[in-house]
């Protein structure tokens, strides 16, 4: 059974009944090796025959999606590294959370540790241990770690995100690496 081509998703499917893809939206037994590797995207039709994209169709044709992507990507990645949580203390092997219910947590204390009790408990992500806070530096500190933590990661993300938006070609973009 051959192979075809989608003419219009540029899918590829392989060992098919040709009767079943008329010729008119498939292409049958098409010459796939000048696109081995490259996405349904980047492939051009032209006739019978299919063809990689140059740069400047890329360009033309899909650099605001490509940008989008890549900033949803960051954006993903931004999300992930605020999830790990943060150490505190620094080098205590203590990881606290950074979740949006812990980072209201820590807002609260830190918007009412003149009416606290000390020393003030705060559990470990994994809650196997406790940080204690002594008095209100102590959560001002905490609250001061954690903004800036999450400070890092939402500019470490608009920085590169910022890489995304001057680029003007998908080459450009593609070579935009987030290594955070």
């Amino acid at each position: 059974m051959p192979d075809v081509l989608n003419r219009t998703t540029k899918e590829f499917l392989k060992s098919r009944n040709e009767s079943e893809y008329p010729l008119a939206t498939h292409i049958h037994s098409p010459n796939m090796s000048a696109v081995e590797g490259i996405e349904p995207r980047f492939r051009v039709i032209e006739g019978d025959n299919v063809r990689a994209m140059t740069a400047a169709e890329k360009d033309s044709n899909h650099l605001p999606a490509i940008q989008k992507e890549k900033m949803d990507a960051i954006d993903a990645r931004t999300e992930a590294l605020i999830d790990e949580g943060f150490e505190y203390p620094a080098s205590s092997g203590n990881i606290l959370s950074l979740s949006l219910e812990a980072q209201s947590n820590i807002k609260g204390a830190e918007h009412r540790k003149s009416t606290e009790t000390y020393p003030m408990d705060w559990n470990t992500k994994d809650n196997m241990t406790k940080v204690a806070l002594a008095d209100a530096a102590g959560v001002t500190a905490l609250f001061d770690a954690a903004l800036i933590v999450k400070r890092g990661h939402l500019d470490s993300g608009t920085a590169l995100k910022d890489q995304v938006r001057a680029a003007t070609t998908v080459a450009a973009v593609e070579a935009i690496t987030d290594a955070r």
